[in-house]
């Protein structure tokens, strides 16, 4: 155990921690972000519209992070930058209408502009060799303590506060954005920088504009150097993120309205999963490590389709349990698979301005959509801004789109995705 582990220290310890605190601070009010909208005058378009206009603003600033990463540094940029994120909350904590939801989600991804960094940072420090463990580790890890939050949201929604989701998500919404504000000192305080420059210069304000042209420029170069894999896997995240966005603000809407679950039943459906994930994940790395995260991605491919195509035919509580366990399986194995795989064929020195362009792993997601990389942002907002118009024509159909455009990613990834010969 103690060398299965060995990697838990340094920088991938701090980047848990910090993890783990931000699984307990977002996973009380997240995933009853749309029921929120709702809450507050929103309709299932305007669903749609905040998510949509949530990803433009993470396309505004993300190649800024990922050029900034790589050119002079990732430790300051992370740090500073998760400070300003924090504070993108007092919108949320506060809100009265809609709109105002909309303002402070637009904030807060326009402020998210430091993940290609951190998850530099991340890829430096985990050692070749046990990458597909380590991912799962550092998911499995935070998956444990905030277990039960999803479950305790429900419990504030519907025990505390009689089904009012307004005030209950005014409360979560504070504890997020006071945990946020103690991640961002953590993370400044204790991370170490793993890209070593020539350029030590602090940057200054008058600098931005000038680097953000830079970083914009970079995008060709670097889609022009990805090797066949990386082009494959960008292809992939980005039709998957599209058609992820037509349904995935509307599950936990279905699954009240249409299915009758309350806040307390999905609490305990995300506790369920959440368990399953804790007792999967890990013991998925040592196989993405023994077998390789080809094999492992193909033997999960057709997991997601499947379940999309069974929960619109969800008509209790457990039924709608199982086919979120079972898309849970999926997600066990391809975040932890497509990290490794990505991480093996990307050069640290480069890693800053890929993960800006394709984030890290993959998930079929049932709350909200996963953008957070430039080429996500776009296919995902169109997702999003058309998936209300969706829903309200038939609430069965977003789902029928998404299985049959994750079938046309599993024969994808099975013809074009290759292991890298030497990580």
């Amino acid at each position: 155990m103690k060398s299965t582990f060995s990697f838990m220290t340094g920088n991938v310890l701090v980047l848990v921690v910090c993890r783990v605190i931000l699984t307990m601070s977002q996973s009380l009010a997240h995933p009853y972000f749309s029921l929120y909208v709702l809450a507050l005058g929103g309709t299932v378009r305007e669903i749609g519209l905040i998510t949509a206009v949530g990803g433009l603003a993470g396309l505004i600033l993300f190649p800024l992070g990922g050029y900034v990463a790589d050119m002079r540094g990732r430790v300051k940029l992370v740090g500073f930058s998760t400070f300003a994120w924090a504070a993108s909350f007092i919108f949320l904590a506060t809100a009265v209408n809609w709109q105002m939801v909309g303002v402070g989600l637009f904030v807060q991804q326009l402020t998210l502009f430091y993940m290609p960094a951190m998850n530099a940072i991340m890829a430096d420090s985990i050692p070749r060799g046990v990458r597909g463990i380590g991912y799962a580790t550092t998911m499995a890890i935070p998956s444990a303590v905030g277990i039960v939050i999803p479950y305790v949201g429900g419990v504030l929604i519907d025990r505390v506060f009689g089904g009012d989701i307004v005030p209950a998500l005014h409360i979560s919404y504070t504890i997020s954005g006071v945990l946020a504000f103690a991640v961002a000192f953590i993370r400044l305080k204790w991370l170490r920088e793993t890209m070593v420059t020539d350029n030590n210069e602090r940057l200054k304000a008058q600098q931005v504009p000038s680097l953000i042209k830079e970083s914009y420029l970079s995008i060709v170069e670097t889609i022009k150097w990805f090797p066949k894999t990386l082009r494959t896997v960008a292809t992939i995240q980005m039709i998957t993120v599209l058609f992820v966005g037509i349904a995935g603000p509307y599950w936990v809407v279905r699954a009240k309205t249409v299915v009758g679950l309350s806040a307390y039943d999905w609490g305990v459906v995300l506790l369920a999963a959440g368990a399953f994930i804790i007792a999967m994940v890990i013991p998925m790395g040592r196989l993405i490590d023994k077998l390789g995260p080809r094999k492992m991605i193909l033997s999960t491919a057709l997991i997601p389709p499947i379940a999309c195509l069974l929960f619109p035919f969800c008509t209790s509580f457990p039924q709608v349990l199982a086919v979120i366990m079972f898309l849970t399986i999926y997600n066990c194995v391809s975040s932890p698979a497509y990290s490794t795989l990505l991480v093996g064929h990307i050069p640290s020195n480069r890693r800053g301005r890929v993960f800006s362009l394709m984030g890290q792993g993959l998930a079929v997601t049932y709350g909200g959509v996963n953008m957070g990389a430039v080429l996500l942002f776009i296919p995902g907002t169109i997702g999003a801004a058309i998936g209300g118009f969706i829903y309200e024509m038939n609430n069965m159909l977003p789902w029928f789109i998404l299985s049959a455009a994750l079938v046309g990613c599993a024969l994808f990834a099975a013809k074009f995705i290759r292991d890298p010969e030497r990580a």
